[in-house]
């Protein structure tokens, strides 16, 4: 059996892996999807950042004692999920990036985008995108 982390982008929450989440079990994996601190309907809980987002997931394989993990990011969620990748060690079989962000050693989130408006609307909003 493996077991699947399974984290979505910054606007959806784990809700966004029910029909997945469904098939993966069906066929006999575990299945752990996960809504990141501060966002989705955890919104209102925290503010939080990317490694605050790193923390979520680290913690939410060790919490639940997983081996066999493959960790599923989707969209910015990749950038978290390719560095836990990194920290889980030995219970990492796989990583899965669904339409993400893949991480870069020395590059931030946004290097890759050439949107001046994003830029421009997180510097308005102190560091944070709206």
């Amino acid at each position: 059996m493996t077991n699947f982390v399974l984290v979505a982008g910054t606007w959806l929450g784990a809700w966004a892996w029910d029909e997945v989440a469904a098939e993966l079990r069906g066929a006999g994996h575990g299945v752990h999807a996960l809504t990141l601190s501060g966002l989705a309907e955890k919104q209102d809980t925290q503010p939080a950042g990317q490694q605050t987002h790193v923390r979520d997931i680290v913690d939410e394989v060790g919490r639940l004692g997983l081996r066999d993990v493959v960790l599923v990011g989707h969209s910015y969620a990749g950038i978290p999920v390719g560095q836990v990748a990194e920290r889980i060690g030995d219970r990492l079989r796989r990583v899965v990036f669904v339409d993400a962000n893949a991480p870069v050693d020395g590059e931030s989130f946004l290097s890759g985008w050439p949107s001046d408006h994003v830029r421009q609307a997180i510097a308005d909003h102190d560091g944070y995108w709206p």
